[in-house]
């Protein structure tokens, strides 16, 4: 080819078309230097992350999450990574550059010259992407100030768009500096230069070929590997992400070289020299197919370590829920609910898992009724809520109390007030109506919403309920009575006076009052004193609980002037086989999290185990037993920013991360066992959701149980 014939090639239109059409065919040695620099940083780069970030990481529905990181740490990881990715592509894109312009003037460039030629150039390199850093920084700054003055969206964005399109012609300095060696402010001096009076195409060209199409390309395929599960999305990730990598890049460098040489050509005689000019001589030689298998192979062996988990990395499934104002969030039996649920953070009960993955999440607040959420099946997708009481009914006051339990047939028992009497109800999954035959359980002295109540189910099917009121309205001391009813409904309720206690609040929020069943259908009750921190465990003899005993395992603090103006807490409570009860609560003073491992049956004597610290809006921490007795605690960490899972056994305990809390887990943990006996977490994630929207999350660890 001549070089009048060259210059009218360079000469003609569709730069855009030609270019890509250009890298797509010559894609292969286009991708060489790519492939040189990229294998073994990704193989760095795995090496890092096994070595310095493995402590943190876990596999969230077959994909790697550093949730255990810190915010730091989280920092230091994406910066670390980001300069090294920057610094590899400121020598492979120069290095493609020269191969393709190579190409358009027919010259074939060996990858290893071109790739020595950006080394050498790497200096005005790295000043040219420090110059285009400052660049995208003040974009970015001058959108937001749009956006700070007008309120509106649409006036930023076409603001950004416009000075991005400004900046487009400064990617022309990239072979100016590969090829004609200019400095890199010189270089893009030139390049504004060459444009001189084509501005407008040749940005809309560099804006199409290396931002719009690649971006479009990289949203298409992540598209495509959406609908595929978690493993088999990491597995598709590790190979698709690797080919869109070292694809992008030939395709974008084949445009701007172009664009250069058809600048160049339209300001040069035809006798001169410049489309030529710095494209060193050589022969390629043919690209052995041996290469792409070690350019894959740190991409596959990413895909097999999340697959395989071989580090024993921590497993976990998170569901997520949405909802607010549009019932159709809760999925395919929404459309049955009779008011749209608006669940607030500190509205979560309980949680209660059936078999077949089903689960039934109570929720109670100030201002609603209680309600029971159920999931169908492990992805939420069949759900449904019923509402245990009429909202319209309530009035605008502080509305009582509720308890809830998981009865043997799958149905929910859920405390329900008619006036200041209590009664129970059945819930299913749509509808809750009063349990056949039942009886009034309690009735309040005081004001109903300033009585406690929990319940729990015993072992032949019946209900034991912990009722806790004043002795007399507006005065005395709190009364905390033991009911033991033979079946679901409550028919014949059997209270007994188990305990005479200085009077406590019980806020509509963390639980302070906790029953269960022991040994027997032994009830065992807890209460916390949200004033002064005192924990009382009220134990009986036998399921009547005719010689109930009181203990103080954990003493009172001196009163706070603050009391009742922090986030209070409460706590959860569970009995071992042996008849021991285990407590988790957070501490009013210091607020850590803790655990009260009782030694005796009435925990006369107990041990006190300090999970974290603590800080004020923390949860109450949730608490199960394993189906091997092993004491399971969630709880937030003292930061707020992780839902941790302790495993305890004789006195120690061991903490690890299982969520990153997005906007704010609430005022509330719940937790279960599934079918299978893994632990099931429940939280509220209500920054992360618009007003007045909330988000369910539901966290599942699947091999720290094991």
């Amino acid at each position: 080819m001549t070089r009048i014939e060259l210059v009218e090639r360079m000469r003609g239109s569709g730069v855009l078309w030609r270019g890509s059409l250009d890298g797509v065919r010559r894609l292969v040695p286009l991708a060489v230097p790519g492939a040189l620099v990229h294998a073994p940083l990704s193989g760095f780069v795995l090496l890092l992350m096994v070595v310095w970030a493995g402590g943190s990481a876990a596999v969230v529905d077959g994909r790697l999450d550093l949730i255990g990181a810190s915010g730091g740490e989280l920092l230091a990881w994406t910066v670390t990574l980001a300069a090294l990715v920057v610094l590899a592509q400121a020598v492979v894109f120069p290095a493609t550059v020269v191969l393709a312009a190579g190409w358009l003037v027919g010259r074939r460039v060996p990858p290893v010259v071109a790739l020595r030629m950006a080394a050498r150039r790497f200096p005005a390199m790295f000043l040219l992407v420090v110059l285009a850093s400052v660049a995208y920084a003040a974009i970015t700054a001058a959108g937001f100030g749009v956006l700070v003055v007008t309120g509106r969206e649409w006036p930023a964005t076409v603001v950004m768009v416009v000075l991005g399109l400004v900046a487009m012609p400064g990617l022309l300095a990239v072979p100016s500096v590969m090829l004609h060696g200019c400095t890199a402010p010189g270089a893009v001096v030139r390049a504004y230069r060459l444009v001189r009076y084509r501005e407008l195409p040749t940005a809309c060209t560099l804006a199409l070929g290396v931002v719009v199409v690649p971006v479009a390309v990289a949203r298409a395929a992540e598209h495509a590997l959406a609908p595929l599960p978690g493993p088999l999305s990491t597995a598709g990730w590790a190979v698709a992400g690797t080919v869109l990598a070292l694809a992008v890049t030939p395709v974008q460098a084949a445009v701007v070289a172009r664009q250069f040489l058809h600048c160049v050509a339209w300001r040069t005689e035809t006798h001169d020299e410049d489309l030529e000019h710095g494209v060193p001589a050589g022969t390629a030689r043919p690209v052995r197919a041996a290469l792409w298998p070690v350019v894959l192979a740190p991409g596959l062996l990413f895909g097999g370590i999340v697959l395989v988990n071989p580090f024993r990395w921590t497993e976990v499934t998170e569901t997520v829920v949405s909802g607010g104002e549009d019932s159709e969030a809760l999925g395919s039996g929404a459309g049955t609910l009779s008011r749209p649920p608006s669940f607030r953070p500190w509205e979560l009960r309980s949680a209660h898992a059936g078999h077949d993955g089903e689960l039934k999440v109570v929720v109670d607040g100030l201002y609603t009724a209680a309600g029971v959420l159920t999931c169908g099946d492990p992805s939420c997708e069949r759900a449904g809520l019923a509402w245990a009481d009429d909202v319209a009914a309530l009035s605008d006051r502080a509305r009582n109390g509720y308890a809830a339990a998981r009865l043997p047939d799958g149905r929910m028992a859920v405390t329900t007030w008619s006036g200041p009497r209590l009664r129970v109800s059945h819930c299913g999954t749509f509808a809750c109506a009063a349990a056949p035959g039942g009886a009034v359980v309690a009735e309040a002295r005081d004001r109903p919403f300033h009585a406690g109540v929990a319940m729990a189910v015993r072992r032949d099917g019946g209900l034991v309920v912990a009722f806790a009121d004043r002795e007399r309205a507006d005065d005395g001391d709190d009364l905390v009575t033991l009911i033991s009813c033979a079946d679901a409904a409550c028919s014949r309720p059997e209270p007994t006076e188990a305990a005479r206690l200085a009077p406590a609040a019980y806020l509509h929020g963390p639980p302070v009052l906790a029953v269960a069943a022991g040994p027997g259908d032994r009830p065992v009750a807890a209460r916390f004193d949200v004033v002064t921190g005192q924990i009382h465990v009220i134990s009986c003899a036998d399921a009547g609980c005719r010689r109930p005993r009181v203990t103080r395992p954990v003493p009172p603090y001196p009163a706070r002037d603050d009391a009742g103006l922090r986030q209070e807490t409460g706590l959860t409570l569970a009995v071992r086989a042996d008849g021991r009860p285990v407590i988790a609560y957070r501490d009013v003073r210091d607020r850590a999290a803790k655990l009260l491992d009782c030694r005796t049956p009435d925990c006369a004597r107990a041990d006190v185990v300090t999970l974290d610290a603590g800080d004020t809006d923390l949860a109450t921490p949730a608490l199960v037993l394993d189906r091997a007795g092993r004491i399971l605690v969630a709880f937030q960490n003292a930061e707020g920013t992780r839902i941790m899972l302790a495993t305890c056994t004789g006195g120690r305990c061991t903490s690890t991360p299982v969520a990153r809390i997005r906007g704010g887990a609430g005022e509330a943990l719940a937790m279960t066992l599934d079918d299978r006996g893994r632990p099931v977490i429940v939280w509220l994630d209500y920054d992360a959701a618009p007003e007045p929207g909330w988000e369910l999350v539901i966290t599942t660890p699947l091999n720290l149980t094991d």
